[in-house]
C-alpha cells in the first residue's frame, strides 16, 4: 500500500482513523528530547481521543510524531488540539508546531490493489478452465 503525505492546516478536523504526522521545532540537547518525548509517550498512553502511533528524531531541531485519531465525540479533534496535548505533557516547553501533514492511502496503490485482484480472478479462472 503506498501512502500519501500531504499538508494540511492544523485546525482541519480529523474522523476517526486518521493518520497525522506532526512535526514539531525544538531546541533542547538530544538527550533531553529523548527523556522528554518518553515522558510525553508516557503521560498520553491512556488518552482515549487519539494515540501516539511513534515518534522520531528528523535532524538536530525537529521532532515527528505519528499520531492516529481514535474518537471524535464530544470534542472535534484537530491537530493543534493534539499538538496542545502534546506539547502540554512535556515538563518544559521546548516544541512549538511548525507543520502537519496527513497520511492518506494514494489513488495509485487502489488502482493497483484492483489491478492485483483482476490478475488473481483471471489467473484462477484459466486454472478452473484447464
Amino acid at each position: 500500500m503506498i501512502m500519501e503525505r500531504i499538508e494540511i492546516d492544523k485546525n482541519k478536523p480529523l474522523k476517526p482513523g486518521d493518520r497525522i504526522e506532526m512535526y514539531f521545532r525544538s531546541t533542547s540537547m538530544v538527550w533531553i528530547k529523548a527523556a522528554q518525548i518518553a515522558l510525553i509517550d508516557y503521560r498520553l498512553a491512556g488518552r482515549h481521543d487519539f494515540r501516539i502511533l511513534s515518534w522520531s528524531l528528523d535532524g538536530p531541531n525537529t521532532v515527528i510524531f505519528t499520531v492516529q485519531v481514535k474518537k471524535t465525540n464530544p470534542v472535534v479533534v484537530t491537530a493543534a488540539v493534539i499538538g496542545a496535548a502534546i506539547i502540554g505533557a512535556g515538563v518544559v516547553a521546548w516544541l512549538t508546531l511548525d507543520k502537519v501533514l496527513q497520511i492518506i492511502e494514494s489513488p495509485t496503490s487502489k488502482v493497483m490493489a484492483g489491478g492485483a485482484v483482476v490478475a488473481a480472478i483471471v489467473g484462477l479462472l484459466v486454472l478452473i478452465k484447464k
